[in-house]
């Protein structure tokens, strides 16, 4: 009996960055789609973003590519040789070929909602200029920041310019600009990176952040985002299901079907919410400042009685205008901080309750199962096994 013949593997080249989480989600993505549905030969080198392709792929004899760091110059090549290609570029709108990508758009709207849902009517964007995906989130930023008051403002500066002067001088402009901006305000950075010279510059000016201003950025590296202070919130882009329609559009196409005539546009999954926009932002100095020494001190053991004795006012007037203001009580925000501090612990510590407790400014360990559950309705053991699960899984 004749064996069943071999079927040939197709041999593919991915040119997709591993040195930034982005490209890393979208190989995670083509990956998953390879377990699912084929079986390549790929080659893949570690890369920078922006790093070009390899010369040898001008002649290269191979089945299909897909490429992050598409230039006009390289999409002549693709398209001169026939060669299926896949497109995943952030730099350039339409190069001709077949494209997969975010909604840079729904990013930016996604942004502004994000700060709008916290109250923040004056709204602003920090990008860099010249940067087609910065320049898109932007324009869904500014789409969505309507009906604020106030035009959104928005401060860009070149992206190479960070390489050619020092970066105290380009704090100091952006500095400048949270100067000029009304308080409170809630800005989106056009990604993380960008959030960080924003929060930055937050702490050069002495600006209380979230409490005046409010910082969103894009890509959710949570590693860099943790390391940002205050903890960066972030839009979380879509780029692992990017890899997956990558690939199966790359099968597609290697298979003789006929490339789409659009590019397909992958929407941001939402927002992964930190300290820098944990935040209902509000106009009322009295209560604005009573959060602050709230959110600064409550892991500090404090009561309800150092917060009157800081802001200088009657308990009654501070509930009335906290339920006012926030639509809940001075204690309710009290406890609320401690509890993010407990979930953080648990999830990144093996700490005991006890020692979550006192680091939480909780008096009475036994207790903190109690308000735990009675706020989440779980218990601190399985949510610890939860998230430190959640967490093995995203870092494999």
């Amino acid at each position: 009996m004749r064996a069943p013949a071999q079927v040939r593997r197709r041999n593919v080249v991915l040119i997709v960055e591993t040195s930034v989480v982005y490209g890393r989600q979208i190989l995670r993505g083509i990956a998953r789609y390879l377990k699912m549905h084929a079986a390549w030969s790929v080659f893949l080198d570690e890369r920078e973003l922006r790093v070009p392709p390899p010369k040898r792929l001008s002649h290269w004899h191979g089945d299909g590519v897909i490429c992050r760091s598409t230039t006009p110059a390289w999409a002549q090549i693709f398209r001169r040789r026939h060669l299926p290609v896949v497109d995943l570029n952030d730099l350039y709108l339409d190069l001709g070929l077949p494209r997969v990508g975010s909604n840079m758009r729904a990013i930016g709207r996604l942004g502004a909602e994000h700060l709008r849902e916290r109250g923040f009517r004056h709204l602003a964007f920090c990008g860099f200029s010249g940067e087609v995906w910065s320049a898109q989130r932007c324009a869904g930023f500014v789409e969505a920041a309507q009906g604020g008051v106030g035009p959104a403002s928005v401060y860009e500066s070149p992206w190479a310019g960070l390489r050619q002067h020092s970066w105290q001088e380009e704090r100091n402009h952006i500095a400048q600009w949270l100067q000029s901006l009304p308080r409170p305000v809630g800005i989106m950075a056009c990604n993380d990176v960008r959030g960080q010279h924003v929060l930055d510059a937050c702490g050069h000016i002495g600006a209380h952040v979230p409490d005046e201003i409010a910082v969103v950025g894009v890509d959710n590296a949570a590693t860099f985002c943790e390391l940002c202070n205050p903890p960066l919130s972030s839009v979380v882009p879509n780029a692992e299901h990017i890899g997956f329609e990558a690939a199966a559009l790359l099968d597609h196409l290697m298979a003789g079907c006929p490339a789409p005539a659009l590019c397909l546009q992958v929407e941001p999954l939402g927002v992964v919410t930190r300290q820098s926009s944990d935040v209902f932002a509000v106009e009322d100095a009295l209560v604005a400042r009573a959060v602050r020494f709230i959110r600064e001190h409550a892991c500090q053991g404090i009561k309800i009685s150092d917060v009157l004795g800081d802001v200088r006012c009657s308990r009654s007037l501070l509930e009335r205008r906290f339920r006012d203001c926030l639509k809940r009580s001075p204690q309710a925000e009290l406890r609320a901080v401690q509890l993010r501090r407990v979930k953080e612990l648990l999830a990144e510590t093996d700490w005991t309750l006890p020692r979550i407790a006192e680091a939480a400014g909780i008096e009475h360990p036994e207790y903190l199962s109690v308000i735990f559950k009675r706020a989440t309705g779980d218990t601190p053991g399985h949510f610890r096994q939860i998230q430190q699960a959640a967490s093995r899984q995203g870092e494999a």
